[in-house]
């Protein structure tokens, strides 16, 4: 049995059935916001934590998953891919990596990967997909977790917030060009790098420029585009609309939407909308 595990970064919460051959399995965040903790799983209510971000007066923190936790599916019979949101943004993947030097202690040999996505939310969708692909394939362990490593770095991710928030009540962002920003408008653009930093390149005054700015973005990429994954936080609307301006602009491609869960949310803030490119 194989067994692919994401932290909750990954906005798809399950995948298509297979043979029985492949179970897939998320390991929480937490989030908390003044005094409320929000367990990122599936019964997390997003619309209501997004309010209690918007009323908190005082920074809202995110926790990453224990080593315990991942603990706790590396311990079963299996061989284990590990997928987490880049490890320049959160603590998930050496938490992970931490899991799995216990685990192999507890039993040497024992097959465990542990990939870190570069990005999040589509970055993990389009890597567990392609896991599972090779997986139906017959591929042996070590080239699955090479090929979804490899994915990991030839992949893009790009990014648009309209809301600063949060970025403003955790002192990284100024709160006065916060304020100005969201008050005019704006839309701040950007990208993952290539180590899984964000880095923001432009920004633009409208959703319609926004979303040019977006397809500018995968036409700088160059070559052809196979796969695009968008992950909205409560902006479904705008989201149908780059899905259209993609399907329109480039061919063969396949485009999905899936809204952003607890820990995406809290990153992207409402309307925000994460971009994976393959």
């Amino acid at each position: 049995m194989w067994y692919l595990v994401t932290d909750s970064s990954c906005d798809q919460m399950v995948f298509p059935a297979d043979t029985g051959e492949v179970c897939y399995e998320r390991v929480p965040f937490t989030l908390q916001i003044e005094g409320q903790e929000f367990v990122d799983d599936e019964e997390i209510d997003v619309p209501a934590m997004m309010d209690a971000m918007s009323a908190a007066k005082t920074p809202c923190r995110s926790a990453c998953p224990s080593p315990a936790a991942w603990l706790e599916h590396f311990a079963k019979d299996g061989k284990f891919l590990a997928f987490t949101i880049s490890k320049e943004l959160s603590g998930s993947f050496n938490s992970a990596c931490a899991a799995r030097t216990m685990a192999l202690e507890e039993t040497p040999g024992k097959e465990i990967a542990v990939i870190n996505s570069l990005g999040t939310g589509p970055s993990l969708i389009l890597q567990v997909r392609l896991a599972i692909r090779l997986i139906r394939e017959g591929l042996d362990f070590d080239t699955v977790a090479e090929r979804v490593a490899r994915l990991a770095e030839e992949h893009c991710l790009s990014f648009a917030l309209c809301s600063f928030d949060n970025l403003v009540k955790n002192g990284r962002m100024n709160r006065f060009a916060g304020f100005v920003a969201q008050k005019l408008g704006f839309w701040g653009i950007g990208v993952a790098t290539p180590e899984g930093r964000i880095q923001v390149k432009k920004k633009a005054r409208t959703t319609k420029k926004m979303l040019a700015a977006l397809i500018d973005e995968m036409l700088e990429r160059g070559g052809k585009i196979s796969a695009v994954v968008i992950s909205h936080c409560l902006n479904p609307e705008v989201a149908e609309q780059l899905k259209e301006m993609i399907l329109e602009r480039f061919k063969d491609v396949t485009v999905d939407i899936y809204p952003t869960r607890g820990l995406d949310s809290f990153y992207a803030e409402r309307g925000g909308l994460i971009v994976g490119i393959l």
